[in-house]
């Protein structure tokens, strides 16, 4: 029998694997463990100036990934950065880490929207079909929606007027990404909300930028429900502003999310994800391989 240490030395892993890792190690083939991952990063993208183009990055990743014989599927998806006229350019970012709570783009509490605000009428978008079609392309992912909904998390609504329950209970249908319901510190919370009441709507007729948010101390459901009060109105598109909440890249959470996915039947796919300029076409990030299938070979 292979043991972990076995596993290593064939250049499965750089470090032993967790239980899971090896027990999909254990249940493969001689020739399918031969023919696994034997490259997940591809930095030649950002060094390699002909290679520097998304198209031909995909094309020679798809090429590699070819000759590897793999398995299991791959599959190559190049993702574009957002611009202003970009159809999810009315969602809002926000960083959360493993527990749901907001951590801002810089992991220190600040939340910025890339963008002006347009408006043009001060009134609040009330038609449902309007508001279903602004929330169209931000949907939560398929683990929000059958692993994360279903543990009961009860938050004390410390204002008592019934808002702060009733917006954890449609969350999954307002907001979009990978995320779990959490309770924010209720103190901030409060102090937020009044702030926010104070000073009422921060955009009115026109264009203009959003000021950063502190979400410190904040769920990242509860920093949506509070940015969403403060810019209530449509932009010139239509468009409410929407919320797409997402764990730190580096969060382990995200292989926790494949082994949930893989227990109930849903197998979560294996891609390699490029990074692009939208102007320019330049690749801007190293591509790496995410998913199931790359856990084999991690480095």
């Amino acid at each position: 029998m292979a043991s972990p240490a076995s596993a290593e030395k064939m250049g499965f892993a750089g470090q032993v694997m967790d239980k899971e890792s090896f027990k999909d190690f254990e249940d493969l083939t001689d020739m399918q463990r031969v023919m696994e991952v034997t490259k997940l990063a591809w930095p030649e993208c950002l060094e390699n100036s002909e290679l520097n183009k998304a198209k031909a990055c995909e094309a020679l990743i798809d090429k590699e990934l070819a000759a590897m014989n793999l398995s299991f599927d791959v599959y190559t998806i190049i993702l574009y950065t957002r611009t202003f006229d970009c159809p999810t350019a009315h969602a809002w970012v926000i960083p959360i880490n493993d527990d749901g709570m907001c951590v801002g783009k810089y992991r220190d509490g600040r939340l910025f929207y890339e963008y002006e605000w347009c408006v043009d009428e001060e009134v609040e978008l009330t038609d449902p079909n309007a508001i279903k079609e602004s929330q169209k392309l931000i949907k939560p992912s398929k683990w929000t929606e059958l692993i994360a909904s279903n543990p009961s998390v009860s938050c004390l609504d410390v204002d008592q007027d019934g808002d702060l329950d009733a917006w954890h209970k449609k969350a999954l249908e307002t907001i979009g990404g990978d995320y779990q319901i959490a309770c924010s510190d209720y103190e901030t919370y409060l102090d937020k909300k009044a702030e926010i009441e104070a000073q009422g709507p921060i955009v009115h007729k026109g264009c203009q930028r959003l000021p950063e948010f502190n979400c410190k101390g904040l769920s990242g459901v509860d920093a949506c429900k509070l940015v969403k009060q403060m810019v209530p109105y449509p932009n010139t598109d239509g468009k409410n502003l929407e919320c797409y909440l997402q764990y730190l890249p580096d969060s382990p959470i995200h292989d926790q999310m494949y082994r949930d996915l893989r227990k109930i039947g849903e197998e979560p796919k294996t891609r390699v994800i490029i990074l692009a300029k939208k102007e320019t076409d330049q690749v801007i990030a190293t591509p790496l391989m995410k998913g199931p299938g790359a856990r084999l070979g991690k480095q």
